[in-house]
């Protein structure tokens, strides 16, 4: 890794900056884990006026709530486009646009289980995408920005993993808001990608999710299910074998487009899992990248957070500005858990060049979150 080489006042208040976020999670300021937020709460209905009238979704008929996936429709519903059902993805992203590339992407986390996984992925030099369980990420907001500070990519999977597709539109929000909260107070930095529990989301969902910014991320279909989540039901052998096989074919093929694979750092088991299945993938020489680099997106995040824009090694970068309190740039240091680089490298003299920038990032952030 290219050293970043800044002032130890700029270290000081990226770290301070970093204390304040982690005490800024109080699991009492959050509606109850695993459970659908409130919509009649003051919370939701200011940002259900900030994202405005959704009366232009699709008008689909809500299946019963049971929190899982309503039963597939006979013949699918007119201009609903379910993608679990119909296999219809309509604009979501279902496979890595780089040729090659194993998008490495983890569900349901943060978990007991996710340092280990940290680990792993650390010796091995690895970056992921991790969608994150809002109900998680305040019982475990350290492992969230140790998750940052290493150079991961951060996204949603909603506040209490409900099937989007029974929910209504005002809860829809409340599941994403909650979730973004989580997050931003965790980390400064406003979530832009997500994944549905499930893989269910239909137009209906699809229209509520842009209207607060999201980029819907499914995966490459059945073959790149791994099943860890089956565990231990299906064995392990099974799942490593299953998985090698969907490696295999891809290897076999013209590897144009990348792939995106469902995995899980929900228990020990998903975990242990992971560390046999991408050694298969590297044997077969298939890249391995997070989200954020699969899709060459240099803001990974929303504009509107606290922190800076993390870096992303890999990806063309773009002008940016800085508006409503989020910084377009940054770099990294070691240790340091805020902005820094995504996929862990960049360059001297490109991080040089920003020392001066995230100076007055750090100190802005600092003030702002001592004043919050």
């Amino acid at each position: 890794m290219v050293k970043f080489f800044a002032t130890s006042f700029t270290i000081v208040i990226l770290t301070l900056a970093a204390v304040k976020a982690q005490t800024t999670i109080v699991v009492s300021n959050y509606p109850p884990i695993n459970t659908i937020p409130d919509t009649k709460s003051a919370q939701v209905q200011a940002w259900l006026k900030e994202v405005g009238d959704l009366s232009g979704a699709p008008n689909i008929p809500l299946p019963n709530p049971t929190g899982q996936p309503p039963p597939c429709a006979a013949k699918p519903l007119a201009n609903e486009c379910h993608w679990t059902c119909d296999g219809c993805a309509s604009d979501d992203i279902t496979a890595c646009s780089a040729p090659n590339t194993w998008g490495l992407t983890f569900d349901d986390g943060p978990s007991t289980a996710t340092p280990t996984l940290l680990n792993y992925l650390k010796t091995s030099k690895l970056s992921a995408t991790f969608f994150l369980i809002g109900s998680n990420v305040i019982q475990y907001p350290q492992t969230v920005q140790r998750e940052l500070a290493e150079g991961h990519h951060l996204a949603s999977h909603t506040w209490s993993h409900h099937a989007l597709t029974t929910l209504t539109n005002e809860q829809i929000v409340a599941e994403m808001k909650w979730t973004e909260k989580a997050v931003l107070d965790a980390t400064g930095l406003k979530l832009k990608y997500m994944r549905p529990p499930y893989g269910d989301i239909n137009n209906r969902v699809r229209y509520v999710l842009k209207k607060m910014g999201y980029i819907p991320v499914d995966w490459t279909g059945d073959a790149f299910d791994t099943n860890d989540w089956q565990m231990p039901t299906m064995s392990e052998a099974t799942v490593i074998s299953t998985f090698g096989k969907s490696l295999d074919a891809y290897a076999a093929g013209n590897k144009t487009k990348g792939f995106y694979c469902l995995e899980h750092d929900l228990n020990s088991l998903t975990v242990a899992a992971a560390q046999k299945l991408i050694p298969l993938g590297q044997a077969h020489k298939i890249n391995i990248a997070s989200v954020a680099v699969c899709e060459n997106d240099a803001q990974p995040y929303q504009l509107g957070g606290t922190a800076a824009m993390p870096t992303v090694s890999g990806v063309t970068p773009v002008a940016t500005t800085v508006a409503s309190n989020s910084a377009s740039s940054s770099a990294t240091s070691s240790g340091a858990a805020t902005a820094p680089t995504v996929a862990g490298k960049t360059s001297a003299a490109s991080a040089a060049a920003k020392t001066a920038g995230l100076l007055t990032v750090a100190a802005a952030a600092f003030v702002g979150a001592v004043i919050a």
